[in-house]
């Protein structure tokens, strides 16, 4: 590994290397038809935030796609400070084969961890129909689409509900609310993606995990996101209504953490 600005790596089927990758094959699926899972982890200064959470995540993602990929370990260390992400793919063949291409990673520089501005959200009035499982998929359209309609209308970001009107998640990250004097952060069952800072956050924050409904989000008075780029992001204002600050020590606690790591 050299330049830390912009690179790929590509995993040797035996498991054991990792070597520079310039390209993913045109025929795999995870680029024809968006069949990948994938992990981002967040690095600073060559450390890498909570690697071992991400890790099992691709291996318990890779059971439910009825794959059989090993994760080498990754040198780190040569790294700068960014967001590597790791991208398993279905390989060649038609929709219905089994899971069999490779283990790819990408490392970008930017800045991550904390200090992210207060976000203003607004309700993507679009059906979200999650991935099976919750998992993170290279089947990110809807995700980028409401994404770039919350841009587009000068917001950060947008809260996604799916059919049954129950709020997954923000288009790039998870959501926690707090409603009627609780927080709460939706259900896996709703398709909510099982992100590493928000198991991070249930284990400090007195939350639950629940269906939360469009009107109860338009109640809550409170919010934040929480993603591996940014940590725990403070909502200060949803669908033009202006929230408080109610997770200062939160983030404190984190990145002191994270600092320490």
């Amino acid at each position: 590994m050299s330049a830390p600005e912009a690179q790929t790596l590509s995993w040797k089927q035996n498991g054991k290397t990792w070597e520079p990758a310039e390209s993913l094959p045109l025929a795999d699926r995870g680029f024809r038809y968006g069949m990948s899972f994938f992990e981002s982890v967040a690095v600073l200064a060559g450390k890498p935030l909570f690697p071992a959470a991400h890790i099992d995540r691709l291996r318990r993602a890779a059971l439910d796609f009825g794959a059989e990929f090993h994760f080498p370990d990754f040198d780190f260390s040569k790294l700068g400070t960014g967001m590597l992400r790791f991208y398993c793919t279905a390989g060649a063949g038609s929709p219905s084969d089994k899971f069999q291409g490779g283990c790819f990673a990408l490392f970008e520089a930017m800045k991550v961890g904390g200090g992210f501005p207060p976000a203003r959200v607004q309700t993507s009035t679009a059906p979200y129909f999650p991935a099976p499982g919750g998992w993170k998929t290279g089947n990110y359209w809807q995700n980028t689409a409401a994404f770039s309609q919350a841009r587009a209308c000068g917001l950060d970001e947008a809260l996604l509900f799916n059919p049954a009107g129950q709020l997954v998640s923000a288009s790039m990250a998870n959501a926690f609310l707090r409603i009627d004097g609780r927080w709460t952060t939706p259900h896996p069952l709703t398709g909510a993606r099982d992100g590493v800072v928000r198991e991070w956050v249930l284990k400090r924050l007195d939350a639950t995990e629940g269906f939360v409904l469009s009107e109860d989000a338009a109640r809550c008075d409170a919010a934040f996101l929480t993603n591996s780029r940014a940590g725990i992001r403070t909502v200060c204002e949803l669908d033009g209504r202006p929230l408080v600050c109610a997770d200062e020590w939160l983030r404190e606690e984190y990145l002191d953490e994270i600092r320490s790591a």
